[in-house]
């Protein structure tokens, strides 16, 4: 006689929420989104996601703001960039915009204009550096710059006034 075995009771596959914005399309405003989101089309506005944003080589995004934890550009954004984790700028791919993240790749191929700023991971809201001596123009200071009357220096020592 056949019997049958009983079937293991699976976990079922967790998937992260996907956004798709498809070749073609256009979005204009400002995009919010959990997970994964991958740009094939146009995005005309500030992108905030919690998770990874991927522009693909036929992707834009043009906007203020691209904040997110992870950025993979093979298409084209103009934007300022805010990541807790790793911007990726591959072959093909173009960043004109300041970034602020954990790291910064940028590929042979790759073209990036603007200014980066490493700060540790998950630092994006600023705290990191906000201890650190700036000029009246909020320029980070070099060790041995003049900071303004009555500023504070930072030195391996610990605090102390100026001279």
């Amino acid at each position: 006689m056949l019997r049958r075995t009983p079937r293991k009771q699976e976990e079922p596959v967790k998937r992260e929420p996907f956004t798709y914005i498809h070749r073609g399309t256009t979005v204009e405003g400002r995009v919010e989104a959990v997970g994964r989101v991958r740009v094939h089309g146009v995005v005309k506005g500030d992108v905030e996601v919690d998770g990874v944003v991927e522009v693909a080589p036929a992707g834009v995004i043009v906007g203020a703001l691209v904040r997110a934890e992870e950025l993979r550009i093979l298409g084209k954004v103009r934007a300022d960039v805010v990541v807790s984790g790793k911007v990726e700028i591959w072959n093909g791919g173009e960043l004109v915009g300041d970034v602020r993240a954990a790291a910064l790749d940028i590929e042979e191929g790759a073209r990036f204009t603007g200014r980066s700023e490493m700060v540790g991971a998950g630092a994006e809201d600023g705290s990191e550096a906000a201890d650190e001596p700036r000029d009246g123009a909020g320029e980070r200071l070099l060790a041995g710059e003049d900071a303004a009357p009555g500023a504070v220096a930072v030195n391996p020592s610990g605090l102390s006034a100026p001279d």
